[in-house]
């Protein structure tokens, strides 16, 4: 079950691989898309062709009276272009009733007048009595695996709260005016909003309104939490143990010197910064995250082959120093993003910390790697500073407030994809942080650690 994408969903390009391992099967088992008020449009006129009826819908129109009970009664009226057929009771119920896609929904009455047919029913679920005497609307949410909202399918839909309560939290762009709320569109958004109808003289109203939105909520972030930081989080630390582990065993720490392990990391970023010319058919071209990356990458790998700051270096100012070097890569990541587009908005620039974030965890390896030369693994400050940042960017890139879709599973696969992809993308970092401490003295070289 996969929460909805977005560009700055992806981790690494190595995660595109994770695709490779999904089963065909599952890819076609998305939820079936449906209206919010599915009798004004497409439900309709489907159940109207499949009763030899050609008929097309002009104009709909939606009122939903919410009970205190949870259930609510709807009145559709749609407005038809040829309502002969119709007269007919029976076939205007039978179209009524297929129409009606709703689970448990049971159709009240139908009648037309003039060139407007009007059904009436009712649904059971549309609500759950929350915190404080008010009333949680989920009608509007995604039913994991079975379906999602599709739009709003009418062209004016109202929401009626019942007597003695208004509607304290309405749709996003919704008009609210007391017990009412009336919107002309509907665009879901992953699980789609909450709708809350509380007690109309209760000022605690909006905290009551908060608890109950929050409640349900808590298992399914739980279980994102889980699922989707902590274990990529857990397989991210056992990599870089290992790494560690092998890398003291083989004796990896003198066989190179640390100003070429640090030009070797230069190189990575020029590597990075000219992949245009190499893989200009894979990557479709200028590849912004790269580009930042790279930029990084030099900075880092380029300030550490300088022997004065390796003699002075410090875990603190190695710290301070991987946060200069991306500083830069965000620097390059906002220079480029402004000449593309000429300006840059508030949108934009957050859609720039998410595209270079996922350096952040990579640079932090070279941390880990000082940490484990100098024997202060056990004390975890530089494994706790990289798998830090590498939650942050999961958080940063799943909805973990989402309860996600058929191919939830994919995310999973994806983000312990990712932090696979980091541990080896790490490698040379790590081996860089290893290196810039004295093997003989087991320290910082020229300096005290602090």
């Amino acid at each position: 079950m996969v929460p909805h994408p977005s560009p700055r969903r992806t981790l690494l390009a190595a995660l595109l691989v994770g695709l490779l391992v999904v089963p065909a099967g599952a890819a076609t088992a998305s939820p079936r898309p449906v209206a919010v008020c599915e009798p004004c449009e497409r439900g309709f006129e489907s159940a109207a062709q499949t009763n030899d009826v050609d008929v097309r819908i002009e104009r709909s129109t939606a009122t939903m009276r919410v009970h205190r009970n949870g259930s609510a009664t709807w009145t559709v009226e749609n407005r038809l272009n040829d309502t002969a057929a119709f007269e007919n009771t029976s076939l205007r119920r039978s179209v009524a009733e297929e129409a009606i896609l709703i689970h448990d929904a049971r159709l009240l009455s139908t009648s037309v007048s003039g060139d407007t047919l009007r059904m009436r029913y009712r649904t059971p679920d549309a609500a759950t009595e929350a915190a404080g005497g008010t009333l949680r609307v989920d009608y509007f949410r995604d039913d994991p695996g079975a379906m999602v909202r599709n739009g709003l399918g009418a062209d004016r839909l109202t929401l009626v709260a019942p007597e003695g309560m208004v509607v304290e939290r309405g749709l996003p762009g919704a008009d609210v005016s007391g017990r009412r709320m009336t919107v002309t569109a509907f665009e879901g958004s992953g699980d789609g909003p909450f709708v809350m109808l509380a007690p109309a003289d209760d000022p605690l109203a909006p905290l009551w309104s908060l608890v109950a939105v929050s409640l349900p909520m808590l298992p399914v972030v739980g279980r994102n939490l889980f699922l989707l930081v902590a274990v990529p989080a857990a397989v991210f630390a056992g990599g870089l143990a290992a790494l560690a582990w092998v890398t003291d065993r083989a004796d990896l720490g003198t066989t190179a010197t640390p100003d070429r392990r640090a030009l070797v990391v230069a190189a990575l970023g020029v590597l990075a910064l000219a992949h245009p010319l190499y893989a200009g058919v894979v990557l479709a071209g200028a590849s912004p995250p790269l580009f930042a990356a790279g930029v990084g990458t030099i900075v880092l790998g380029g300030s550490l082959s300088i022997p004065a700051v390796r003699d002075g270096l410090s875990t603190r100012r190695l710290a301070a120093l991987i946060a200069f070097a991306f500083a830069a890569a965000l620097a390059a990541g906002f220079l480029l993003r402004t000449l593309a587009s000429g300006d840059l908005s508030i949108h934009e620039g957050a859609d720039v910390v998410g595209i270079v974030l996922p350096a952040l965890p990579v640079y932090a390896v070279t941390l880990v790697g000082y940490a484990a030369a100098a024997d202060r693994l056990r004390h975890r400050h530089g494994l706790a500073a990289a798998v830090g940042a590498l939650a942050l960017v999961l958080g940063a890139t799943f909805p973990i407030a989402s309860r996600g879709g058929t191919l939830y599973f994919l995310s999973v696969v994806l983000a312990v994809l990712g932090a696979v992809a980091a541990v080896v993308v790490g490698v040379p970092f790590f081996l860089l942080g290893y290196g810039l401490v004295d093997p003989s003295g087991r320290g910082p070289r020229g300096a005290a650690d602090g």
